[in-house]
């Protein structure tokens, strides 16, 4: 309990210390691991990916201002809006000013109903050539062939084109105009950085997703292969006698599944992951932070106001532990102070049809995982994907609820993958559309919601010197509805505010005189 006291004094400190804390900011910023809005307060950041990655469809132009106003009634206050590389630049040094203005209407929307966007340069197999992300020009694959898999990621691992327009890539070899690739990349950071550089609702710019190391991919498989392989011989179970053999293992479905089992055993799950760390951690302390750097230098120049979104490598998807570091883009190669970690919550079985039955364990290890990361960096966590349920199938609902249970332990950010048209009908949806605390006035404790019986909580410590209200979202309500709200202490109450369709509320608590412990239970 004397640990707790301490830890509460120093936030009062710190907020009535800190410079500028009790005037108004005008951008979401960070503050250790928390997120801090414009009024000093730290907020929870909760939503989903918006992304259209055909060209046919013009990209993120068939977007359409009614999902802005369905994300703001489920109760989301971020989109993580998918941006594409060709669409925006079609030709070196030629950005499609069509596109930025759809960018614009985008935001416009975001603003209107309430929401932040965090801007995420999307890609899938790098290219449009092969998928989504970078225009022709810049996909340098040498005439490589493209080798796909049974779904669709294994393309990545098996395919010599993508895997070399990623080494060119790293490498920065020159476009057709003589201007490095990635040079170019920066670049066009830059231009959308400056056109946005001033706008608060763009809360900050996810770099990369996925960053893919290239050819070195074979190198990770074996690895992890081979570590594989050893834990079978070591526990006398029949191991497959080389490296194609095991990948045959790997690749078929029955066994799969087979593996996937004993791949439920954390420890030796951690033991498989760990044997690409050494790899792993030279690409992201090389041409991963090298890019990071020239990337965030070029955003840097013309924005120093929105956040910077790192991603950790593909290969940390599953749980290798991320060695990612904070590009120095300040003075004198300073360490850049607005900085947020943007990794992905997925489970091995993704995209397979055996999806449904994903490991909690596995999911639950890659997260306490990726705490780890933000603790050592010191930043604040928003998983920009996790999810991709897309059946009516019960156990997308039990795995969401399972996640949901990490989430609000850790009190980490997140976006959901992703929008679809009729999302809210399927029986996974209930734990999106929940309560939560969409901004508390002063430090969130803990907070949790069983989703079985409508019960919501919450802690935080409350600061007198924050004269604006906590904010906690409570979905589908509507006038008629009985809502229980117990506020302890009650400090100056508070109201709720319905939205105009009537479904769906947020409940607005008054601060107090004085600082200290509130608990808020709600139930609906």
């Amino acid at each position: 309990m004397l640990k707790k006291i301490i830890g509460w004094v120093f936030v009062v400190i710190l907020f009535t210390t800190t410079p500028g804390c009790q005037n108004k900011a005008v951008f979401v910023t960070t503050r250790g691991q928390d997120f801090m809005d414009t009024l000093g307060r730290q907020i929870i950041l909760h939503g989903i990916n918006l992304v259209e990655k055909d060209a046919r469809k013009q990209y993120l132009c068939s977007n359409k201002e009614e999902t802005y106003r369905k994300f703001r009634d489920w109760g989301f206050n971020v989109v993580r809006l998918g941006i594409i590389w060709d669409g925006l630049e079609p030709e070196p040094g030629r950005y499609n000013e069509k596109m930025f203005k759809c960018l614009d209407r985008n935001i416009a929307w975001a603003k209107k109903y309430g929401l932040y966007v965090v801007l995420d340069m999307h890609q899938d197999l790098y290219s449009v050539k092969y998928s989504d992300g970078a225009p022709l020009w810049a996909t340098l694959d040498e005439g490589k062939p493209l080798i796909n898999g049974e779904i669709w990621s294994d393309a990545y691992l098996l395919s010599p084109a993508i895997q070399t327009a990623f080494d060119n890539f790293w490498a920065n070899k020159p476009a057709p105009d003589g201007t490095g690739i990635q040079d170019h990349y920066a670049l066009l950071w830059k231009k959308i950085a400056k056109r946005y550089a001033n706008n608060p609702e763009v809360i900050g710019y996810d770099l990369m997703n996925e960053p893919f190391p290239g050819s070195d991919a074979e190198k990770y498989v074996k690895m992890m292969l081979q570590a594989y392989g050893q834990w079978l011989k070591e526990t006398g179970k029949n191991a497959p006698g080389g490296e194609k053999e095991l990948l045959a293992l790997w690749n078929d479905p029955e066994s799969r599944m087979e593996a996937m089992e004993s791949l439920n055993d954390t420890g030796v799950y951690k033991r498989v992951l760990s044997a690409v760390l050494p790899l792993s951690k030279l690409f992201e302390e090389g041409p991963l932070y090298r890019m990071y750097t020239r990337v965030g230098q070029a955003i840097r120049q013309v924005d120093t106001n929105h956040i910077l979104f790192l991603e950790h490598n593909y290969f940390c998807n599953p749980g290798v532990p991320s060695q990612i570091k904070i590009p120095a883009t300040g003075k004198n190669g300073t360490r850049d102070n607005k900085v947020a970690y943007a990794p992905h919550g997925y489970d091995l079985l993704l995209d397979t049809k055996a999806y449904s039955h994903a490991g909690n364990k596995r999911v639950s290890y890659l997260l306490n995982v990726i705490e780890q990361t933000s603790s050592r960096l010191n930043i604040p966590v928003m998983v920009g994907e996790w999810g991709a349920f897309h059946s009516m199938d019960s156990a997308f609902y039990r795995q969401g609820k399972s996640i949901l249970d990490i989430f609000m332990k850790r009190k980490m950010g997140e976006t959901f993958w992703c929008y679809f048209n009729g999302i809210e009908k399927y029986t996974f949806f209930k734990v999106l559309n929940r309560p939560y605390p969409m901004a508390v006035n002063g430090k969130l404790e803990n907070y949790s919601f069983d989703p079985e019986d409508n019960r919501f909580s919450a802690v935080w410590f409350s600061l007198s010197s924050l004269e604006n209200p906590s904010l906690f979202y409570l979905p589908s309500v509507t006038p008629e509805d009985e809502v229980k709200i117990n506020i302890v202490p009650e400090g100056g109450g508070y109201r709720i505010r319905y939205h105009e369709n009537k479904k769906g509320a947020v409940v607005s608590v008054n601060p107090m005189k004085k600082s200290g412990l509130r608990n808020i239970f709600m139930r609906y």
